[in-house]
């Protein structure tokens, strides 16, 4: 067996001494021994089994992942294991290959060391189809995100799917990497499984593997503790297969050590919608209640719209004002206690100067309404924050929203009162919470997530507690 603690060590020592401007041109967040163990095992529970393998571990860093799978991989009885890893980062090259020289000793190992940068030297590769295949592929990739104007994004697209993050762009070129069969893990961000922007990473993903287990991690704070990372996290296991499995495994832990572990086994349905045409991915949480059988209508269906506020301060900046004879411009700063709070005192203007064509274009008629601020802090209780206007809060005919708060509305008119007041008892409940929180990582609220939810009929809207 190898020693996983020294590897742990010589990773915990770089991170205290590596400064915060490397960490952020590498994107360079290193993989825990706890979690590098417990995706090694995934990774061979999912794996067939072979008599050889190749196995790849692009942005290796010190190496903790392959060394972990190597480790598990010791336990059967496998006879060539092939190991390649990527990495472009000059300073952690000795400790890599410190890692790998202990690999080396075991004498069915062969390792090799490719400096060469993942998403452009592969990418080639992939485009003249001269890329080598691999049985596992085990990764914690960067993240970063790819400039409309870099050559990852070119890089990408030459390959055909065009992705916004380097996390992503690694999972897409480790994905054309796979034998059939192959497995691919990884712990990345969960933002890809939501949202217009990794809708066609996620078109790619669905169509060419299928979703072997999710784990989910139930605090944002403990994988990357030592480097003060809260980005919401999942392990992913993929398999490359022409046809699709009919169950997913979904795990939970309270934290990195895997203590305790909850498990379901749940029908593909419950994570893809396959008449959803946003390809979202959902992570079920818990068993199904009785209440989530009565998510059968959307939002259309039942008589409302959702949008963001169309006001973006920064390219008006000349009409606003403070001056209450104008069209009051309401902000997150005056929701307060679940309730309007207009004018307020803040470094926010209170209203905004608009021309009557400017009006039509941009303001709500007065009315029962109901707002939901898009961004919440890392650690908030509940994701999900409405609030309710009415024709009382405010002392004009119109009114307008700025970019950062979300407004549910009819065609730009208010909506009926008890169906607001409806909408924003369900809304600000723990279970609604809960359904958005499935499919949505971000801490951002985005009206497109929202507009693609499932809501409850409108009696039972009415009459939710």
């Amino acid at each position: 067996m190898l020693d996983m603690e020294e590897i742990d060590n010589q990773r915990i020592n770089r991170v205290s001494s590596t400064d915060h401007t490397h960490k952020e041109r590498f994107a360079q967040f290193l993989t825990n021994k706890n979690i590098a163990s417990f995706m090694s095992r995934l990774c061979v529970e999912y794996c067939k089994k072979r008599d050889s393998v190749e196995i790849l571990d692009p942005g290796a860093g010190t190496g903790i992942l392959s060394y972990s799978l190597i480790n598990e991989l010791s336990k059967e009885q496998i006879g060539n294991i092939n190991l390649e890893a990527y990495e472009i980062d000059d300073s952690i090259f000795s400790e890599l290959e410190k890692t790998y020289t202990k690999l080396n000793k075991i004498s069915n190992v062969q390792t090799n060391i490719l400096k060469k940068d993942f998403i452009c030297d592969v990418g080639f590769e992939i485009g003249w189809n001269l890329q080598k295949k691999y049985d596992m592929i085990i990764m914690n990739p960067p993240y970063q995100k790819i400039k409309s104007d870099s050559l990852y994004k070119k890089t990408m697209q030459n390959i055909g799917i065009s992705t916004v993050n380097t996390y992503s762009a690694f999972m897409t070129i480790g994905i054309n990497l796979l034998k059939e069969n192959g497995i691919l893990i990884a712990i990345v961000p969960r933002s890809f499984c939501n949202g217009l922007y990794f809708l066609p990473f996620r078109k790619f993903l669905l169509a060419k593997t299928s979703i072997k287990h999710i784990h989910h991690f139930e605090s944002r704070k403990d994988n990357f503790v030592e480097e003060d990372v809260l980005q919401e996290n999942i392990i992913i296991v993929l398999e490359k297969l022409s046809t699709e499995a009919d169950t997913i495994k979904i795990t939970y832990s309270k934290g990195n050590t895997f203590d305790t572990i909850f498990e379901k086994i749940v029908h593909k349905n419950e994570v893809i919608n396959e008449d959803d045409e946003q390809y979202y991915i959902s992570i079920p949480n818990g068993s199904k209640t009785a209440d989530e059988l009565l998510l059968t209508h959307t939002h259309t269906e039942l008589g409302f719209e959702i949008s963001t506020g169309p006001i973006v301060d920064f390219r008006v900046k000349e009409k606003l004002t403070n001056e209450p004879n104008n069209v009051p411009l309401l902000y997150s700063v005056h929701i307060r206690n679940n309730k309007i709070t207009w004018p307020t005192q803040s470094k926010k203007p209170n209203a905004i100067i608009l021309s009557e064509e400017e009006k039509r274009k941009l303001c709500f008629q007065k009315g029962y309404y109901v707002l939901l601020k898009r961004f919440t802090s890392k650690e908030e209780k509940r994701r999900l924050q409405a609030t309710m206007i009415s024709p009382d809060d405010l002392p004009t005919d119109y009114f307008t929203v700025e970019n950062h708060v979300n407004i549910i509305h009819y065609k730009k008119s208010g909506l009926e009162a008890n169906l607001a007041r409806g909408l924003v008892t369900y809304l600000n409940s723990e279970f609604c919470d809960d359904v958005f929180r499935r499919f949505s990582g971000h801490t951002q609220v985005n009206a497109t997530d929202l507009r693609n939810m499932r809501y409850p009929s409108l009696e039972n809207l009415l009459n939710w507690r």
